[in-house]
């Protein structure tokens, strides 16, 4: 059996999950203090916290010989990368005041979540996916996609406190930096469509792989991810129908990203199992 080394790879994820945690902290201690928000002064923490996080996620991918994706640690490291990442692309763009905040916590919470279960990081064979370049790009659109749905989670959340701050006539505090419930719902329904797109495209390339290997796909694993893709895809549609708005798309989108987190462990250990040749032991003749 492979079995990489605990020592390296998982020492430098656990100090990337600790910055991300220090940048949580740092900008929320800066926002209750001073009331205001440092989203400029916060963005160098990040940064560094996800320099730290990608030097793992390669230190991984050399020592299982590809895409680090083999079990669920590796898949909520690679989810917590994807939404950094998209924070740095969107945040400046969008101009979301504390969603640098969100990303952080939330990355710097689930990277350590899975760094306390050994269960999660269980030792596979290398070149599980098998060369295949279709199931490659099937894990990383999936995963990719997941890094959206983290966004729009994060997004939402932000929309559902503003708008309980907007009822109860609050406008101090993080209220007062939080952004208008209008540009949270018009960048969650963009986050929502490019999510799904994202998540189509994967099971495309997917179902071009299950196609050629049938018996190399779990029914479970086929089960759960048909299961999170038809969820977000009927929230899109009751979306761009008007049918699905604001607060109600909220919390659907959440429970479906819990489902879909919850989900992970149980769709990584249904995957085939990794076959180790079995070798006779020499026998001593009498």
């Amino acid at each position: 059996m492979f079995e990489y080394a605990y020592c390296d790879d998982r020492l430098v994820f656990g100090i990337g999950a600790a910055l991300y945690l220090l940048s949580a902290v740092i900008g929320l201690y800066a926002l209750l203090r001073s009331k205001a928000y440092p989203r400029v002064g916060l963005l160098p923490f990040i940064g560094i916290a996800f320099l730290v996080q990608t030097i793992g996620l390669n230190l991984r991918g050399t020592e299982v010989g590809g895409c680090p994706l083999g079990n669920s640690f590796e898949v909520a490291q690679f989810i917590c990368w994807s939404a950094v990442l998209l924070y740095f692309i969107i945040g400046p763009v969008s101009r979301l005041r504390l969603l640098g905040l969100f990303t952080a916590s939330f990355a710097g919470i689930l990277s350590a979540i899975a760094l306390l279960i050994p269960a999660w990081d269980a030792p596979y064979l290398p070149g599980r996916f098998g060369g295949d370049p279709w199931i490659e790009l099937h894990a990383a659109m999936a995963i990719f996609s997941y890094g959206v749905f983290t966004i729009l989670t994060l997004v939402s959340g932000m929309f559902l406190l503003q708008q309980h701050g907007l009822k109860q006539k609050q406008h101090r505090g993080i209220y007062a930096v939080l952004p208008s419930v209008q540009q949270l719902d018009i960048m969650a329904k963009r986050l929502l469509l490019t999510g799904v797109f994202c998540l189509s495209a994967a099971l495309i390339f997917g179902a071009l792989f299950w196609i050629e290997n049938p018996e190399r796909v779990p029914i479970f694993k086929l089960s759960v991810t048909g299961f999170v893709w038809v969820g977000y895809f009927t929230v899109a549609m009751l979306r761009l129908q008007n049918r699905l708005v604001t607060r109600r798309q909220a919390y659907a989108v959440i429970l479906l990203f819990l489902l879909a987190l919850l989900s992970l462990w149980p769709v990584q250990t249904a995957r085939e199992p990794a076959q180790v040749p079995h070798v006779e032991e020499p026998t001593i003749a009498s």
